[in-house]
């Protein structure tokens, strides 16, 4: 098992950060039996962000394999789960967390084009692809026992943004999404550590409390964002678009309703866990995940953005969708995520 590890602290900065760690940790608490209940997700955006000091997260076990991994199509989304010998599951303590937390299954939430994919917004816009990992408080027997306590259950979310050459960490999934096409598929992916899927992170993430409803049930749940974005290009974004839903037609996100003016409207903290410079003035990051950092970064083919302005995501969404007519032009559209009624013709 493997455990992110940072640099020593001096031991007079160990006692005053344990200090201030701990008071934030009850503050962040304290808002659970109120703000659990407020809908999510929402938009974020740094400038709103309260900077808040926490322990470093702990993570134990991402880099271990799998005895086995399951792609789910559910009608609803893509689930991947999985399971480990002996007692091995993947679990994350430290930063806001009150004990352990068991990984349980992770999934996707895509859009209908590269243009509203991710539920949550940023700065008032969305992402292409957006990832949620599931885990459940070690105190309770399952998940299902978890999701009806504040707290019992936690997201991590993490962003994908396009670029113009495909993820190999993410490839395994999309060429197991061939095989579960239709609602209620599911296929066993060759192993592979699921830390390939995302990135452990101990700083530099957002935090926020907020619930989800299935029908009647409300699951109150701690949200920690990720700044750092994962990559993927049109081909592997494309993928998500074919799967079918229940009723045989492709399956697509819906998306919540403005989280711009939800988010304004109600009082619901937000906070940027550990920044690591006293002003921020993007709400994500521009940087590569580590994983990539033995590699070529995957380099754009769009115009350069100026990623330490605040507009930087609006100066994003406007150069796709200027790439995206450009290439609508010359190739007849075929960079476009296929609509309900192409994918259902080819299908």
């Amino acid at each position: 098992m493997s455990q992110t590890s940072l640099p020593p602290v001096p031991d007079e900065q160990r006692s005053t950060t344990s200090t201030t760690s701990l008071q934030n940790e009850a503050l962040v608490w304290s808002l659970a039996p109120t703000e659990a209940y407020r809908p999510a997700p929402i938009d974020i955006n740094v400038a709103r962000s309260v900077q808040l000091e926490l322990e470093p997260l702990r993570w134990t076990g991402y880099e271990s394999l799998p005895a086995s991994v399951k792609l789910t199509n559910t009608g609803e989304t893509v689930i991947l789960s999985a399971r480990w010998d002996g007692d091995t599951c993947p679990s994350l303590e430290g930063g806001p967390l009150a004990g352990r937390y068991r990984f349980s299954q992770l999934h996707f939430h895509w859009g209908r084009t590269a243009l509203d994919g991710s539920e949550h917004t940023i700065d008032g816009y969305r992402l292409p692809l957006e990832l949620h990992v599931i885990h459940f408080a070690d105190r309770y027997a399952d998940q299902d026992a978890a999701q009806t306590e504040p707290g019992g259950v936690l997201c991590l979310v993490y962003l994908f943004n396009l670029k113009s050459n495909p993820s190999r960490f993410l490839e395994p999934v999309v060429r197991g999404l061939e095989r579960v096409l239709l609602p209620e598929a599911h296929t066993k992916l060759e192993p592979f550590p699921l830390i390939e899927l995302f990135h452990a992170f101990t700083d530099e993430y957002f935090l926020y409390w907020g619930c989800t409803r299935n029908g009647p049930q409300l699951t109150p749940m701690l949200w920690l964002l990720s700044r750092v974005q994962e990559p993927l290009d049109f081909r592997q974004l494309k993928q998500f678009n074919r799967l079918l839903d229940r009723r045989m037609r492709p399956r697509y996100s819906l998306q919540p309703s403005d989280t711009v003016a939800r988010s304004a409207s109600q009082v619901q903290h937000l906070f940027h866990v550990n920044p690591r410079t006293p002003m921020a003035v993007s709400t994500l990051m521009v940087e590569p995940p580590q994983k990539f950092a033995q590699t070529r970064w995957l380099v754009d083919r769009l115009q350069p953005i100026d990623w330490s302005s605040p507009d930087a995501c609006r100066q994003y969404v406007r150069t796709v969708r200027e790439e995206l007519a450009r290439k609508k032009r010359t190739s007849d559209g075929e960079v476009r995520c296929p609509d309900r009624d192409a994918t259902s013709s080819k299908l």
